[in-house]
C-alpha cells in the first residue's frame, strides 16, 4: 500500500470508528479513492455524509494532498452489502 493511501485510510479509520475503509490508488493518475462503510451514516443524506468526510479530510490533509483524492463513497454497511450483491 502506498504511503499516501495508508495515511488517508488511517485518518478515516480514526475519525469514523469501526468503519470499513477501502482506499486504493488509481493508475496512472496516482490519485486515491475508495469507500467508507460506517454505521454512523445511517439515516444521513449522502450530501451530509460527504460533508462530514470532507470536513475530516480538509482538517487532516494539505490542500495539495486533497487534490490527490478522486472520490470516496460514503455508505452504511448494509448499503455496501447490497452493492456487493448486485
Amino acid at each position: 500500500m502506498e504511503a499516501f493511501e495508508k495515511r488517508v485510510k488511517t485518518i478515516l479509520q480514526k475519525n469514523f470508528p469501526d468503519a470499513t475503509v477501502d482506499i486504493e490508488t488509481a493508475k496512472p493518475s496516482k490519485k486515491v479513492g475508495g469507500l467508507v462503510a460506517w454505521q454512523g451514516f445511517a439515516g444521513i443524506e449522502q450530501i451530509k455524509r460527504q460533508g462530514r468526510l470532507w470536513k475530516v479530510l480538509k482538517r487532516e490533509l494539505t490542500a495539495e494532498e486533497q487534490l490527490r483524492i478522486t472520490a470516496i463513497l460514503t455508505v452504511t454497511p448494509q448499503e455496501r452489502e447490497v452493492c456487493q450483491e448486485a
